[in-house]
């Protein structure tokens, strides 16, 4: 499919990567590629499946979230549930920023926001540990989060 991408078509996702709640003719202007030419490829890289969603890159903090934590999560193999089931369960609870099906020791990663330590302790204990299909995880708060 990467045949159906050329440099003009990187240069739009490379800048609505930073942008993406610009306009069409602010991007158009930023690029100086034609109007018409931006939307037409927005919407075929939307279309093709290049482009997923438009979505937010939140400021925790601001919001009041100051305890990030990545949670790893061993899959227990004798669950009810399976693997794939069970991580899209995790990406539906609340302080879930992501959910990502990994190898190595671990099964099922997960970044979470909570207010406090207190928060994220009662999230690990009374929602993650209950949960059936999860076997052992091992809880990883961020000092700082980059990018």
């Amino acid at each position: 499919m990467l045949e159906n991408i050329d440099k003009k078509d990187m240069k739009i996702i490379d800048y609505l990567k930073e942008h993406g709640r610009d306009k069409i003719s602010d991007i158009s202007n930023s690029l100086d590629i034609p109007r018409a030419t931006i939307f037409e490829r927005m919407e075929r890289l939307k279309k093709d499946g290049f482009i997923k969603k438009f979505t937010v890159d939140l400021n925790y903090e601001k919001l009041g979230y100051t305890v990030l934590a990545y949670i790893l999560i061993e899959y227990d193999p004798k669950a009810k549930t399976d693997q794939r089931s069970l991580c899209y369960n995790l990406s539906k609870l609340d302080h879930v920023i992501s959910a990502s099906i990994v190898t190595g020791n671990w099964d099922i990663i997960i970044l979470t926001s909570h207010k406090s330590m207190k928060d994220l302790s009662a999230f690990v204990l009374e929602k993650l540990r209950v949960m059936d299909g999860i076997g052992k995880s091992l809880t990883v708060p961020l000092f700082e989060k980059v990018l």
